[in-house]
């Protein structure tokens, strides 16, 4: 009869075995760790671009000032009147015969041509020689549109009195309207290089007279 044998006394014979293999594998492992070197990876470098490395010039610092108030701008009147090269349209209206009312000072004599009041009621009035149409005429050809005038859109009426001399000769010009310093000065400027007048009559003798005119400045 065959004896059998007892599995677990059986292993516990092979225990030193065992132990022996484990104890060998762990200081085979242990030497291994410790021998084991790492190699150092090499630091990555960029190629080198010029290109890339470029200087740029910074841009100056400036310091805005802060803006100056508008100013409103003053229109100046000029006393001078300046001719213009360019052609201006305008026109005039001229009433020869609009008188303001006046009061006789003195009786009429028989030399009325040296009396030295202008008369008022006349037998005949002084005139432009040739007329209207030769008034309208002397004012085109020697009236300057003052400039300043033009540049600020001045139009209107300049209302003139003056008075006619019995040689026909034209003094004392006064602005009794007008519409502004070199519109004004340009009517007595126009006015004042007039050639003599057709005096007035009184009794068929030249006398001194009133007279008063209208001139329309207008731009078109």
């Amino acid at each position: 009869m065959e004896t059998k044998k007892n599995a677990q006394v059986d292993i516990e014979g092979k225990r030193p075995l065992f132990l022996f293999i484990g104890l060998t594998v762990s200081l085979g492992l242990s030497l291994a760790a410790f021998e084991y070197k790492t190699i150092p990876a090499e630091p990555f470098v960029l190629p080198y671009n010029e290109q890339d490395h470029r200087s740029f010039d910074e841009p100056p610092i400036t310091i805005q000032e802060p803006p100056k108030p508008i100013q409103q701008p003053v229109l100046l009147e000029v006393p001078n009147v300046e001719e213009l090269n360019e052609i201006i349209d305008f026109t005039f209206e001229i009433e020869p015969n609009n008188f303001e009312s006046m009061a006789l000072d003195e009786v009429i004599t028989e030399k009325a041509e040296k009396a030295e009041d202008p008369f008022i009621v006349l037998e005949k009035e002084a005139s432009f020689p040739g007329g209207n149409e030769a008034w309208a005429k002397f004012l085109n050809k020697n009236f300057r549109y003052p400039r300043n005038a033009q540049k600020m859109g001045i139009e209107g009426k300049v209302i003139l009195t003056f008075n006619v001399a019995a040689n026909g000769e034209i003094s004392d010009l006064k602005v009794v309207r007008g519409i502004s310093k070199d519109c004004d000065a340009e009517a007595i400027r126009v006015l004042s290089k007039s050639p003599r007048w057709n005096p007035g009559e009184q009794r068929g003798i030249p006398v001194k007279s009133p007279r008063q005119v209208t001139i329309h400045f207008k731009l078109n």
